[in-house]
């Protein structure tokens, strides 16, 4: 069939499932590709064809059992998770069917069902905080109040007669965590945030599909619109309008600076100057809030706290039989379900205090 397995080839293989977006044909072509080269290396063979998927056992033992290469917060590699290894499954199952290779297809779907089955298992279970979780939480209020610490520590930093680079470099992480922040517990989402870039409404109008995360400014309007995250292949792009007038002018002010310096993500490493990955996202955030309140905060825990501020909110209503505020706290968290990039089922099973 397909002798090359690189990703512009595999793209087109994707695409002749025509109600399929071309986004989520680029991404089965990118992490096949993927897989690909890293199961290769991994056996210390070539392969230029699919015929590698018929070694099954090997496939699916490399995919679940075999650290990916990624680090977690705390600079240890680990396994894929469950719904990283869905991720995976994923192209493999919607290649071979492409192909005609049904039966193979099959094989990897029943694996594929019983990760699905852990994956929801794991949401069922989301709603306990993990230790290191529980160690860390704060409440709304003290998020609140960590953002003010925030503010103070960019003002004590500021008043420096004589800055060092490294003042200037702490300077500008503190301000990008300072929109970060905001961001976040207003339309809560993943580390996506890290890999966003300004693109001005016009443009942003013309593009066909959009490939990027975006901050999307317009004279009137500032959208948030995201297409590449961990779901994306279920929810599709997600475009949600800012509102807030605080982060819609710390947004503007900031896109002005990357105008001047001709460049277009938001967060760049100060060290290097390289756009933000998912990784430094993290660093960043849980470094920052070890320093400043003594906890490890990254976006998960984040979420988690904004969420059950909201959920507690709704459950009380609930209890009351306050219905108007019901549906209004309903609203906030279909809102927040959408950010995330999930159903609110999953949102009130995995994240919600009972």
């Amino acid at each position: 069939y397909i002798i090359n397995m690189d990703t512009a080839t595999l793209t087109l293989i994707f695409a002749k499932k025509e109600s399929r977006r071309d986004t989520t044909n680029k991404a089965y072509a990118s992490r096949l590709a993927g897989l690909t080269k890293r199961f290769a290396k991994f056996e210390e063979e070539t392969y230029g064809d699919w015929t590698f998927l018929k070694k099954k056992d090997a496939v699916i033992h490399f995919l679940t059992k075999v650290p990916n290469g990624r680090k977690n917060c705390e600079g240890k590699e680990c396994l894929p998770s469950p719904a990283t290894q869905v991720g995976n499954f994923n192209p493999i199952i919607e290649y071979l069917l492409l192909i005609d290779e049904h039966v193979l297809a099959e094989e990897y779907n029943k694996v594929k069902r019983v990760i699905d089955d852990k994956v929801f298992k794991s949401y069922q279970k989301g709603s306990h905080l993990t230790k290191t979780q529980s160690t860390n939480i704060i409440s709304y209020e003290d998020l609140v109040k960590y953002m003010e610490k925030i503010d103070e520590e960019i003002t004590i930093c500021e008043a420096k007669p004589l800055k060092t680079h490294l003042d200037e470099w702490c300077i500008e992480e503190l301000k990008s965590l300072k929109i970060l922040m905001r961001l976040y517990v207003l339309h809560p989402s993943r580390n996506e945030y890290a890999t966003l870039r300004f693109i001005g409404l016009r443009e942003y109008k013309k593009l066909k599909q959009p490939e990027f995360n975006y901050i999307v400014i317009g004279a009137a309007k500032t959208y948030i619109s995201i297409t590449n995250y961990k779901t994306s292949d279920k929810y599709g792009m997600k475009l949600n309008q800012i509102t807030d007038k605080s982060l819609i002018k710390m947004l503007k002010d900031l896109k002005k600076v990357r105008d001047f310096e001709e460049r277009d993500h938001l967060f760049y490493l100060t060290k290097t100057g390289t756009p933000w990955d998912n990784n430094n996202l993290c660093a960043v955030m849980t470094k920052c809030s070890k320093k400043l309140i003594g906890k490890n905060i990254g976006s998960t825990l984040l979420y988690k706290i904004v969420i059950q501020e909201a959920g507690l909110n709704y459950n009380e209503a609930l209890k009351n039989d306050d219905m108007v505020s019901a549906v209004k706290y309903d609203a906030i968290l279909a809102k927040y379900a959408k950010s995330r990039g999930h159903s609110q089922q999953i949102q009130k099973i995995a994240y919600m205090a009972d």
